[in-house]
């Protein structure tokens, strides 16, 4: 009996001592399921899309430019990559800061009043079974030469999950990893949505839509100058 009584007190303290790591696990994957679950677009952008589809008003007028094309750059990394940063803790990186402080890829343009930028990126997202957040977030940016912040070229959406961290592109690969491409175009002049001729350099950042960060290979950015 008292063997008996022994290993009953045992084990109860035993369990006492697994339950608060048992409770960081249950907290941390609460956590994670939180951010999987959390919709990309928030309620109010849904409702103005519901609201706008329902007006008998002329369609918005769409954005675009066009020219010939003068040249070509490409820039690349084929080595796999890993980031840290969680969208949405704001790491300070592009537009918003909602990612990783370093970019992916980086180059230099100059570009000429009247002309248009074109850019596509691709690249291979890894999923979840890498410990990552579900979604991997990307943004392509123009920052000038001469300093200032750095501005999204169209064809981003412009408030991931109703926040402020940044106009966003995204992907959440179904398995094991999936590859992502997107396209983005930038007019140049003195418009709303276009941008003074001068030097920019262009980034591309990323970060993971929830704690794990985010990794990836193959990063490719092509842009084309019209």
């Amino acid at each position: 009996m008292k063997h008996r009584r022994f290993g009953m007190q045992l084990t109860s303290l035993v369990a006492l001592a697994l339950l608060p790591g048992m409770a960081s696990v249950v907290n941390a994957q609460g956590s994670i399921n939180s951010q999987r679950d959390r919709p990309t677009f928030s309620k109010e952008d849904i409702e103005r899309a519901k609201s706008n589809a329902n007006k008998a008003a002329a369609p918005t007028k769409a954005l675009g430019c066009r020219g010939p094309i003068t040249q070509v750059l490409d820039v690349g990394d084929e080595d796999l990559r890993f980031t840290s940063a969680n969208y949405f803790s704001n790491p300070g990186g592009g537009e918003g800061g909602g990612f990783d402080k370093t970019p992916i890829l980086s180059t230099k343009v100059q570009l000429m009043n009247g002309t248009c930028l074109n850019a596509h990126f691709s690249g291979i997202a890894g999923g979840r079974i890498y410990g990552v957040a579900p979604l991997t977030m990307f943004q392509v940016t123009l920052t000038p030469a001469t300093g200032g912040p750095p501005r999204h070229m169209v064809g981003h959406y412009e408030q991931p999950y109703g926040t402020a961290n940044g106009a966003a592109v995204f992907l959440e690969a179904e398995s094991d990893a999936d590859v992502f491409g997107s396209n983005f175009f930038q007019k140049v002049g003195t418009g709303t949505h276009e941008v003074p001729p001068g030097a920019y350099r262009v980034d591309v950042w990323w970060s993971g839509a929830g704690p794990g960060g985010a990794i990836g290979a193959a990063f490719v950015l092509k842009l084309y100058m019209r």
